[in-house]
């Protein structure tokens, strides 16, 4: 209650007092309406970045729109005047659009209509997909070219076709074109709704990042044509030389393909039992593999070798065709030869590599009656001796062919009736006798 009646103590504003109050609240709401970009992109999330330019171009803080392909990201928040006289233009984006830029993005000030008069700042994504580090460098930047600067570069000759062709469009709208453009205009609404339709398909399932990253997709292919200036010209030459060989030979393929079926038939089988060969291959494979590898050491050793006797081999052709009637009359002879050799096998063959050969190979030595003769030499060499003398006695020849040798002679030895001793033998054994008694 007391305070209701300090509320009725009190004094009501004076006219005067009211009229300040509403001035008051009039020019606050007109300084917020003022600065309404600047506080709602003040506090609005983003990120902020700076281009630099040769100049700032009418760049307007917290009025100038930022794009990126056409679609507003962001606005201008200051122009700076950096130290070399070029200008320092900071913007502001929208969450999560400065990551589409890439690590070297670049900037232009573009104007929104032909004459000019009003501009907006165009970001377009490059370099890598890391995130941008500093500020877009100079180089990176572009500045509009108006419509006069374009004017003063044309030569007079330029400019005066220019005029005619701006007289000719108006005779042109003033023929009918005008009508064109009505009908355009009239039919141009039926066209707008399926428009619509085919610009919404373009924004993808995610209308967000879909386009942008459309739009970024084509800016690295065309990137990588441009970097590789002339391929393009070359492939396209190519392909038209291509399609001319196809269409000379459009038969022959037709041909080949109605052939495909069998042919891809044939290969299948082909295929199907050269796959058994290989799992064979395979398994010689592995243990070949030394074999090999030491087949290689010994084709290079080879080299010299075959080189040398390269000029031999060129003149054994001629031996070779030679020898041809020769080997073909082995050929009897062998199989004759096959049939002896089987019948060796057996009993006969094993007593000749048996006790045959032990006793050719043996030595001679005397038994019985010829104690104590023969020699340290095997029988084979004592017979060899027998063969040459006999040989050596057989010398003599006459009219009635080969004759032997005889020459009778008397010894000690030829004296008959002795009781089983000859003459040499009773010496030795005196001989012997007396030794011994010494």
């Amino acid at each position: 209650m007391a305070a209701i009646d300090s509320l009725r103590r009190r004094r009501p504003l004076s006219p005067l007092g009211i009229g300040i109050v509403v001035v008051i609240v009039l020019l606050v709401l007109g300084v917020a309406l003022f600065a309404k970009a600047q506080i709602l992109t003040t506090l609005s999330p983003g990120d902020t970045i700076r281009a630099n330019f040769a100049e700032d171009y009418r760049m307007r803080p917290y009025q100038t729109v930022v794009k990126i392909a056409g679609v507003p990201v962001g606005l201008v928040t200051g122009v700076e005047r950096a130290d070399d006289g070029s200008a320092l233009i900071s913007m502001k984006l929208d969450p999560g659009e400065k990551d589409k830029l890439g690590s070297a993005p670049s900037a232009a000030i573009r104007p929104t209509t032909l004459l000019g008069g009003n501009y907006y700042l165009e970001l377009e994504p490059g370099g890598d997909r890391g995130p941008l580090r500093g500020d877009i460098p100079l180089a990176l930047t572009e500045l509009p070219v108006e419509l006069d600067k374009v004017a003063l570069a044309l030569q007079p000759d330029a400019l005066a076709g220019l005029q005619n062709t701006t007289g000719y469009l108006d005779e042109t709208l003033s023929s009918g074109g005008s009508e064109a453009l009505r009908d355009l205009a009239r039919t141009a609404p039926g066209t707008l709704g399926p428009a619509a339709g085919v610009l919404s398909s373009a924004l993808g399932t995610r209308p967000e990042t879909d386009l942008t990253e459309l739009v970024q997709g084509l800016e690295s292919a065309s990137r990588a044509l441009s970097e590789t200036n002339g391929q393009l010209d070359d492939v396209v030459i190519g392909l038209d030389s291509l399609s001319g060989v196809l269409d000379r030979r459009g038969g022959d393929i037709a041909e080949s393909l109605r052939g495909m079926p069998e042919t891809l038939r044939i290969a299948t089988t082909g295929l199907q039992d050269l796959d058994g060969t290989l799992a064979e291959l395979r398994d010689t494979a592995g243990p070949a593999l030394p074999i090999v590898e030491e087949l290689d050491d010994l084709l290079e050793s080879a080299d010299p070798v075959l080189a040398e006797a390269r000029p031999a081999v060129a003149d054994l052709r001629a031996l070779l065709v030679d020898a041809r009637p020769l080997v073909d009359g082995l050929i009897p002879a062998t199989e004759e030869l096959t049939t002896v050799l089987d019948n060796l096998e057996g009993p006969v063959l094993d007593r000749v590599n048996g006790p045959v050969l032990d006793t050719v190979n043996s030595g001679f030595t005397g038994t019985g009656p010829y104690e104590g003769g023969g020699g340290e030499n095997p029988l084979y060499t004592e017979l060899g001796y027998m063969v040459t003398n006999l040989d050596s006695a057989s010398a003599l020849t006459d009219e009635n062919g080969a004759v032997i040798g005889f020459n009778p002679g008397v010894n000690g030895g030829s004296v008959a009736g002795l009781p089983g001793v000859s003459v040499e033998q009773l010496f030795a054994n005196l001989a012997q006798f007396q030794e011994i008694q010494r």
